[in-house]
């Protein structure tokens, strides 16, 4: 079972028994869905194709309650927001929203979780060249009319926890390992600007590390020690204390 999966397990008999009057909301598992729309060559992902589908299914139905909102992850503007991702996207999200039983309390999808586009920089990066939409604004109003065309009215929410610097020191756009120069995003609001955006979010946790720079490492990933990426890093989901402070030194607040 996944961390995310067990922990909508524990979520449940909170939510059933203990913090019924409490209002939730909960993004469901980071990056597994994208990398079925894109990323079915590699064998991983194809092993994993109907175990990512069938978990999510079974969360959001799990988690299906009148004090919660649950989104499903949606990855961001430069990864699934290319015309060529787009459509695919929007009918995996879509027909898992119609098989999950079209629960209630799945309000829609959360975009940009552990990334660094802006929601509604003016101008294009140099390194997102080629998509028209280089912001998560951009990219949440273009997938929602598709989502729409399926029956399905969804609404998002938007992580901004390290977007707090526009443009980024990305050298390529795909570049996700524990960036350079980044900051804080905009504090969380549900000022948005938008109506189909809810809420501005920080799903990321600040100080935790995308992954370690030690290429001896068993878990090394090449992206972790590109010239953007600062180092030394740890392992991730550890605490690394200098990109913290990275983080609230360029802060955009």
């Amino acid at each position: 079972m996944s961390p995310s999966l067990s922990s909508s397990v524990s979520l449940q008999n909170i939510t059933k028994h203990t913090h019924r009057s409490s209002q939730l909301t909960t993004p469901t598992e980071p990056d597994s869905l994208g990398n079925l729309v894109t990323n079915l060559n590699v064998a991983k992902c194809q092993e994993s194709q109907t175990a990512y589908i069938n978990g999510v299914e079974y969360a959001v139905k799990t988690l299906d309650f009148p004090n919660v909102s649950s989104y499903i992850d949606a990855g961001h503007a430069g990864w699934l927001g290319w015309d060529a991702n787009l459509a695919p996207a929007a009918k995996l999200f879509a027909q898992i929203w119609s098989d999950a039983g079209k629960p209630k309390s799945l309000r829609g999808l959360v975009t940009n979780v552990s990334n660094y586009n802006g929601y509604d920089t003016a101008t294009a990066p140099a390194y997102t060249q080629g998509n028209k939409n280089y912001n998560e604004k951009l990219y949440v109003n273009a997938i929602a009319p598709l989502l729409k065309s399926y029956g399905w009215d969804a609404h998002f929410i938007i992580d901004q926890g390290r977007s707090g610097v526009q443009p980024t020191a990305q050298q390529q756009w795909g570049d996700w390992c524990n960036v350079k120069g980044t900051g804080f995003g905009r504090l969380p609001t549900t000022n948005t600007g938008d109506a189909l955006v809810d809420a501005i979010v920080w799903v990321k946790p600040g100080g935790e590390s995308d992954g370690t720079s030690d290429s001896s490492a068993a878990r090394y990933d090449a992206h972790c020690g590109y010239a953007d990426a600062l180092t030394p890093a740890p392992e991730a989901g550890t605490w690394f204390q200098a990109y913290f402070q990275q983080l609230l030194q360029n802060a955009a607040f």
